[in-house]
């Protein structure tokens, strides 16, 4: 073969390779291109659900916090229930404690009336007062502290529920 038929035939080869080489970058470019693409569709899918979420998980909040100031507010109006019960109670407490100071008053002279007839009261009548009186008081206290622990473990109870309920 002669040195124009080989120049010819390489010619001719490397033009094939050139071509297929053209060729395949071509569908290489192709295919990178509609990988791009899913690719950017992926992130904007992504980031389309990331802001939903974010959104979805601000207003769960905001809804939370709406419902344990509703909370708050009916605590406070349950205080103020509470309150002028307790001040009503011990309002009763120390009246309930001038009386019995006028029964002990009123205790000297029924007891000299009563000693005039040869009769005598006891010093437990004193202790008894005394003692209702007392007894009284405590339990005045003791209601108005049971009333702030009840209210206290409602609002509690409330807050959790309103927490624990939402989605």
């Amino acid at each position: 073969m002669s040195r124009v038929r080989w120049l010819a035939l390489v010619v001719l080869v490397a033009i094939a390779c050139y071509a297929t080489w053209k060729v395949d970058a071509w569908r290489y470019g192709k295919e990178l291109a509609n990988l791009s693409a899913a690719y950017q569709a992926t992130l904007a899918e992504i980031a389309t659900a990331a802001t939903k979420a974010s959104e979805k998980a601000r207003q769960t909040e905001q809804q939370r916090q709406r419902e344990i100031d509703q909370v708050r507010a009916n605590d406070a109006i349950q205080k103020q229930k509470d309150d002028a019960i307790a001040a009503q109670q011990r309002a009763d407490n120390d009246s309930l404690r001038n009386e019995t100071r006028k029964v002990l008053a009123d205790k000297v002279a029924l007891d000299t009336r009563l000693t005039e007839r040869g009769k005598t009261i006891d010093d437990l009548v004193d202790l008894l007062a005394e003692l209702r009186s007392e007894a009284d008081g405590y339990a005045g206290e003791l209601a108005a502290a049971l009333t702030a622990s009840r209210r206290a473990g409602l609002v509690c109870e409330r807050s959790y529920d309103a927490v624990a309920m939402s989605p």
